[in-house]
């Protein structure tokens, strides 16, 4: 089988072989994909999804490289960066309608111009909605799954079915503290979020100004300022209490400031750990630092080492919220 004259017959001319992937992720780590095509519609990741199945190839949806460490080995396939960048608005409804490619803090704008509220905690997350809805993004006690009434999505189908769309209500997606059902299906067989819905509200556009500074401000007191940086662990939770909500929000338990990922590891010492180009920050100890031309097995070994020293000193195993992609 040729895959090059497949991908061609499908999405034209427009992909790439043996693209640097490490480029297109916020830690700018990883290595090379076998190929790479960029979606600018949501036809156009119709059409890749098609391609990749007909031509037998393992496929990766990539966002904005949040949330992910690519693999020094790079991705057995192909890589399809989501740039949807589609939003409307229903203001009658006080509702949107955005791509899965749009970056979560352009959304949170164009609501603002258009006195709609209700995501403003998210601002400064990097991201794209398609991605946070997958990770049910939060902070604060609050989640994207809240504020999500529908979403469109491609099903793959197996290996001799067509892939087929469809509209999934916000009860599908089972949302749960830093992470949905998407994030439960394995291989080939996980939904491709096209389009989302959200369910805002209206309110005084200096008000939500006024919110956007207060959470600007506070992750700017808080979070490394380097570009790259990332968050890796996701806070432990009780158990029991997975999908417990927290002040109404979905799959939010409220968590005390000693039950943090960021707290343990602090007083662990984990502001310390250093592995070849990757460090701890020391402004948040739950934060990653590319700071020279890290690697990712250096990423990898650091965050079993930041685990590491949690659990010796509080018999706590930390969750990465991130995951890990291709060959390791």
């Amino acid at each position: 089988m040729n895959k090059d004259k497949i991908l061609a017959e499908i999405i034209k001319n427009h992909f790439k072989e043996h693209e640097v992937i490490r480029d297109y992720t916020v830690l700018k780590i990883g290595g090379v994909a076998d190929y790479f095509f960029e979606a600018k519609t949501v036809e156009d990741l119709i059409k890749s999804v098609k391609a990749a199945k007909k031509a037998e190839l393992p496929y990766f949806l990539l966002g904005s490289g949040s949330n992910i460490i690519f693999s020094d080995y790079g991705f057995p396939g192909l890589v399809i960066k989501n740039s949807t960048s589609s939003i409307s608005f229903l203001n009658d409804q006080s509702q949107v309608i955005a791509d899965s490619g749009v970056q979560l803090t352009k959304l949170i704008l164009a609501a603002t111009s258009n006195n709609l509220s209700g995501l403003e905690f998210l601002f400064g997350v990097p991201g794209t909605i398609g991605g946070s809805l997958y990770n049910n993004a939060g902070a604060y006690s609050l989640s994207l799954g809240d504020y999500i009434k529908q979403a469109t999505v491609l099903l793959p189908g197996k290996k001799d079915e067509d892939p087929k769309i469809m509209q999934l209500d916000h009860d599908w997606f089972d949302f749960g503290y830093r992470t949905s059902k998407l994030k439960k299906i394995t291989g080939m067989q996980k939904p491709i979020v096209l389009t989302i819905k959200f369910q805002l509200a209206q309110n005084r556009q200096e008000e939500i100004m006024r919110r956007l500074s207060s959470y600007k401000l506070k992750r700017e007191n808080s979070q490394p300022a380097e570009n790259l940086s990332s968050s890796i662990f996701r806070n432990p939770i009780p158990e029991g209490l997975e999908n417990v909500s927290g002040k109404g929000s979905v799959g939010m338990p409220e968590i005390s400031k000693e039950r943090t990922a960021g707290y343990l590891l602090d007083k662990s010492g984990a502001k310390r750990l250093k592995v070849g180009g990757a460090k701890v920050s020391s402004k948040h100890a739950n934060f990653i630092i590319n700071a020279s031309n890290a690697k990712a097995h250096e990423v990898r070994k650091l965050i079993e080492d930041m685990r590491a020293i949690v659990q010796k000193k509080y018999n706590v195993s930390l969750e990465e919220e991130i995951e890990y992609i291709g060959q390791w």
